[in-house]
């Protein structure tokens, strides 16, 4: 059986147990198919005051190996951790050759226990295909490389975003979590050929429970409160929506706001909900369990999708294994899941035009047939298509 070391981007902590939970559920669905052993090693970037990271990056120089440790990250499969410091007052090239040399010296803690992996997997090329590509070229391993992140430089250094470049010129292979995904990559790196593979949504996990809909038409999303989620454009257009009738009401699931605050009043979709007059509409949960999602998803009619961009769009592919239509906004990842059958595409920031389509599938809810939704996510995102495409990119 191969070894595979899976180098992830983001990854799920003690404390932080949701981030990139999708990398852990995928890695872990692959390893208990047996398409080979898996092994994550992460390294996670902590705010570290100065001095204690000279101290680090000196200590770097001296020592063979880096303490890895399981604690750091959650099991299943096996995972390492270690903490990348970070400080902005240390140069970034600096910061980032620290970070490379981290990684080389947890890869020998490794072998030290005895795993030498046949293949490193990359879970984005930001910032982990950095550190597979130069682990590929010290120890003559193959790497590749799938994107889930969105491809965009304007918050990277011309330093950082030639490594990354660079490391999608050398990988084995690519691949990215959709059509436009694979575009923008091309658009910036065109020396290699993505493969499209949509990320992994088990449909054990999801069903349709006809009998838990709402009587009230329920419009659901699920969203973060950064710009690029539109959550403006999504509570705006509900506004629109009870210009016309006000037989609905929505439900919005994650945080809209900061994560260690409790305030209601700092919770921007409260607040922006309230401006607009439609908070009696609505209704809010900063957090659902894993377990929970497609319970909530079941109370509702049509889930929609506002964002500016989505490199996949995981929350949609939920919502239609519990045979929701969906309503997306062009922007990108979900598109490639929208035909006749399953929803509607409306323009990016255009909340009157959502308003329409939330108003359209309203009236003509009939139309959506459940379960031809449901078939359609699994042809594309189910398990048994995940692991065959998995099984080939990993040949």
């Amino acid at each position: 059986m191969h070894k595979i070391l899976i180098i992830p981007s983001w990854y799920p902590t003690p404390k932080r147990p949701l981030n990139g939970s999708f990398f852990r559920e995928q890695a872990e669905f692959l390893s208990q198919s047996k398409v080979c052993q898996m092994l994550v090693l992460y390294g996670e970037e902590r705010s570290t005051p100065f001095l204690k990271l000279a101290w680090i990056y000196f200590l770097s120089f001296v020592k063979r190996t880096w303490p890895i440790q399981k604690e750091f990250v959650i099991q299943s499969p096996e995972a390492y951790g270690f903490i990348i410091p970070n400080n902005r007052r240390f140069p970034e090239k600096l910061r980032v050759k620290l970070a490379i040399r981290l990684y080389q010296k947890a890869f020998l803690s490794l072998k030290g226990i005895g795993f030498i992996p046949d293949l490193l997997h990359a879970q984005s090329g930001m910032d982990a295909g950095i550190y597979a590509h130069d682990l590929s070229k010290t120890h003559n391993i193959p790497f590749v490389i799938i994107e889930h992140q969105v491809f965009v430089f304007h918050y990277y250094s011309r330093f950082k975003a030639k490594l990354v470049l660079a490391a999608f010129k050398a990988a084995k292979k690519t691949a990215a979590v959709s059509y436009d995904e694979r575009r923008q990559i091309l658009m910036n790196q065109p020396n290699c050929n993505p493969e499209v593979i949509w990320n992994l949504v088990d449909e054990s996990r999801y069903h349709i429970q006809l009998k838990r809909r709402n009587k009230l038409f329920t419009i659901i999303t699920i969203l973060n409160s950064f710009t690029i989620k539109g959550f403006d454009t999504f509570l705006e257009a509900i506004a629109e929506l009870a210009k016309e009738t006000q037989n609905f009401k929505f439900i919005m699931i994650g945080k809209g706001a900061d994560e260690m605050s409790t305030d209601p009043d700092s919770n921007a979709f409260v607040r922006k909900s309230k401006e607009l007059g439609i908070y009696n509409f609505g209704k809010f949960f900063p957090f659902i369990g894993r377990g929970e999602i497609a319970g909530i998803l079941n109370t509702g009619h049509v889930f929609v999708s506002p964002s500016i961009h989505e490199p996949h769009g995981i929350a949609a592919r939920e919502a239609m294994m519990c045979g929701l239509p969906i309503i997306s906004t062009s922007n990108g990842g979900v598109e490639d899941s929208i035909f006749k059958e399953t929803g509607l595409v409306v323009p990016v920031k255009n909340p009157i035009a959502l308003a329409q389509a939330i108003l359209e599938i309203k009236i003509n809810l009939s139309v959506y047939d459940p379960n031809k939704i449901r078939g359609i996510a699994i042809e594309q995102c189910g398990s048994r298509i995940f692991l065959e495409q998995m099984t080939k990119f990993y040949t």
